[in-house]
Order: structure tokens, then C-alpha cells, then sequence
């Protein structure tokens, strides 16, 4: 056995000690914030983001846009009569040079799902390999000894692309009549490896995800659609930089002249959101189907590269959790299709063990196991013997596929 599970456990309750010791804080921090929230003032709260936005620290200067007290809970409307709900989801192999050619895969699942008089559901995935040489990089327009390598991250985020294209163009089979929800898993703002080249932005956040989003939003000009991105059991802290800027006892909160030397959990903002996640204070606030008011992202990609479509958030009780909604900016302005989001969403985590059961067939179309990756290997080492080609590999790959006892 590898893991020496004894030596692990013992470590597991020094752990749990520690928790226990630092829960009485949290708790009285919780309540601190819970007392802000009821007590949050927009305008003044504004009015100190704006004043403070160069001095804030880096981690605080995302602070979201709030125009709405945060304490409201606002109720779903009522289904509509007929409604379809498109998901998406994917996954990918990742270019592994173990394998003797240089490639990857990413494979996209669709579920659409549509509900009323004529119920119908249709479950797709349509895998896509990349192995041509302009396939596999990223070139700079303007200079092109310059490329990107498509891998790790940057296939991360080349796969988020494939999966709101492919959401488009599921989108566009549907009757233009039908009142529909279209779903991502996970977030609307695309992570890009920090250092990332200006040229690869452009080509997967300007001209990938966001011209896909300026699509979405034609599509909406003519037919009842919302647009959304699912999280589930979010480990956000964004609204509580809100917290934290609120509570600055300061005029301008400058945290580098008044806090940069005082550690962490003693600053006067840590009394209030130290270690507390949104949803943390949202459970405390929303019943069962409530939302809370929205709020708008001020993430720094979003703000650079997104051009007019901003990113706004809300938190949802479904129920077993509280998740986190993103919607385009667009849908946050139309209130008809804000109310759409938030009723088609809670249905379908009703439907779903707690989480939206359209997203669920959307990963079971997508995923990509273990066995798959394998076989995926084996064809490619086939096709190559096939071809009177050489197959290669590392000995510490050879290595794995040995037992020597």
C-alpha cells in the first residue's frame, strides 16, 4: 500500500482540531457580516469603490458593482407554459509527450432538453482531434516566429471556447419561438494563465468566447433567450470585498499606507469578512427558491477584453445549496429574461439532485474516463503501426503499464 492510511489519519484529527478552535471566530465574523449586509448602504459603498479604486489593495480591487441592497430575496416567477433548457459541458485529453504523436481532443456534450406539450430530449457529444501544425498553436499575427503551444491552461481555456460555440450552435436549431435557457458549467469569465501574451487573449477571449457571446446576444434579439453559467458549491469571496470596502473606516481605502504592515485577521476590515465566503452569508439570508439581488463583476479580463458585455452574478437557494448564477450583462438589464434564468435554473436543480439536471446529462455526454484515455492512446499507436510509422514512448510511461509485484 502506497498511502499509509494510519500515519494519515492522525494528521486528519490534529487537522479537525484546528478547524474546531478556528470555528467560534468564523462564526462571530459571520455575524458581522451578516450585520453589514442588513445595514449596507449602496450609494455610500460606491462612492467609497470609486474613491478608492487605485488604492485598494490588488486582492480587493475587484470589488463587485452593487445597486441593490444585497440583503433583498426576490422569489421565481412562474414556469412558463412550454421552455427548452440547452447545456453544455466538455472535456479533453491534454497533449502528452509520452504518446508518440503530438495531439489533443476535446469533446463537447450538448443536452437539450425541452418541456411542456411536446417533451423531447436530445444527448450529443461530438469529439474533435487536433493534431495539424496550425492546429496545435497559437500564432501572432504580427510576428510569426511568435507562438502559443495550445496545452495546460491555454487548452483549458481553448476548450471553454469550443464549449460556448457549441452552445451557439445548439441555440440555433431550436424554434425561434420557444422560451429557452442556455447553460455553461462553471463561469462566464474565462481564466487566463496570468503572463499570457496579449495576441493569445485576443484570439481566445476577443475572438473565441466573446464573439460567441456577441452571437448569443443576435440570437436573443430574436427569440426569448437567457444565458447563464452555473457554479456549484462556490468558494467565491467576491461580494465580500464588497464587505470589506464598506467597512473601511478610512475616507480613502488605501490598504498599502493603513494596513500594509498589519497581518492577516488583524486588519478592520477582517472583522467582517476574514475568511467568509458568499455563500456563506447568502445561506443565512435566502429560503429555499430566493435569490439575491444582482451584482455586477468588476474582474479585471472581463473589464480589458470583453468589450460591452459586462458580467453580472447572483446567488440561488435551490434547495440543497446556494449556487452562483452568471448572466451576460444584457440579461441582467431585461427583467423578463433575469426572471427566466432564475425560474428555468431552480427547476432544473429541482429535477437534478440539487443541481441542474440538464448540466448533469451535458458532463455524461462530455466526460472522458480513465478507459477512454487509454484506448484513445492505443488507437493512435495503432494507426501509426498502420502506417509503417515509428511508435514511441518514455520508459517512465512504459513503466506504468509494468507491475513488477
Amino acid at each position: 500500500m502506497a498511502l499509509d492510511l494510519g500515519k494519515t489519519a492522525h494528521q486528519i484529527e490534529t487537522m479537525t482540531d484546528d478547524l474546531r478552535a478556528q470555528q467560534s471566530g468564523k462564526l462571530q465574523r459571520l455575524d458581522n457580516a451578516l450585520e453589514v449586509v442588513a445595514n449596507f448602504n449602496t450609494n455610500t459603498y460606491e462612492e467609497q469603490r470609486s474613491r478608492s479604486a487605485q488604492t485598494l489593495a490588488p486582492a480587493w480591487r475587484s470589488a463587485p458593482v452593487v445597486n441593490a441592497p444585497p440583503s433583498v430575496r426576490l422569489s421565481a416567477p412562474a414556469l412558463p407554459d412550454d421552455f427548452c433548457v440547452v447545456a453544455v459541458d466538455g472535456s479533453h485529453i491534454d497533449v502528452d509527450r509520452h504518446i508518440p504523436a503530438r495531439c489533443f481532443l476535446i469533446n463537447i456534450g450538448t443536452c437539450v432538453l425541452t418541456y411542456g406539450s411536446q417533451p423531447d430530449a436530445v444527448l450529443t457529444s461530438e469529439p474533435r482531434l487536433y493534431a495539424q501544425n496550425d492546429e496545435l498553436v497559437i500564432q501572432d499575427p504580427n510576428a510569426k516566429h511568435q507562438q502559443q503551444y495550445i496545452q495546460g491552461g491555454t487548452l483549458g481555456a481553448k476548450r471553454a471556447v469550443e464549449e460556448i460555440r457549441g452552445l451557439v450552435d445548439a441555440v440555433r436549431k431550436l424554434p425561434a419561438d420557444l422560451p429557452t435557457l442556455a447553460m455553461m458549467d462553471g463561469t462566464l469569465i474565462m481564466f487566463i494563465d496570468r503572463g499570457i501574451q496579449e495576441f493569445v487573449v485576443d484570439e481566445l477571449v476577443k475572438d473565441g468566447f466573446v464573439a460567441a457571446l456577441d452571437e448569443l446576444r443576435s440570437l436573443a434579439e430574436e427569440r426569448p433567450l437567457a444565458v447563464a453559467a452555473y457554479v456549484s458549491l462556490p468558494a467565491y469571496a467576491e461580494f465580500m470585498r464588497a464587505v470589506r470596502v464598506s467597512t473601511c473606516p478610512h475616507e480613502i481605502s488605501d490598504c498599502g499606507v493603513y494596513c500594509g504592515q498589519l497581518p492577516s485577521g488583524s486588519r478592520p476590515c477582517d472583522d467582517s469578512a476574514e475568511g467568509i465566503l458568499d455563500r456563506e452569508v447568502f445561506a443565512r439570508l435566502l429560503d429555499q427558491g430566493q435569490r439575491t439581488a444582482v451584482f455586477n463583476s468588476n474582474d479585471s479580463l472581463v473589464n480589458q477584453s470583453y468589450g460591452d458585455h459586462g458580467i453580472s452574478f447572483f446567488y440561488v437557494n435551490s434547495g440543497e445549496e446556494i449556487g452562483r448564477v452568471e448572466i451576460p450583462s444584457w440579461i441582467a438589464q431585461d427583467e423578463a429574461m433575469l426572471g427566466l434564468t432564475h425560474s428555468l435554473v431552480l427547476d432544473q436543480c429541482r429535477r437534478g439532485p440539487g443541481y441542474p439536471v440538464s448540466l448533469m446529462e451535458a458532463h455524461e455526454q462530455a466526460v472522458v474516463t480513465t478507459s477512454d484515455r487509454r484506448y484513445f492512446v492505443e488507437l493512435v499507436e495503432d494507426s501509426l503501426q498502420d502506417s509503417h510509422m515509428a511508435v514511441f514512448t518514455s520508459e517512465k510511461n512504459r513503466s506504468k503499464r509494468l507491475r513488477w509485484l
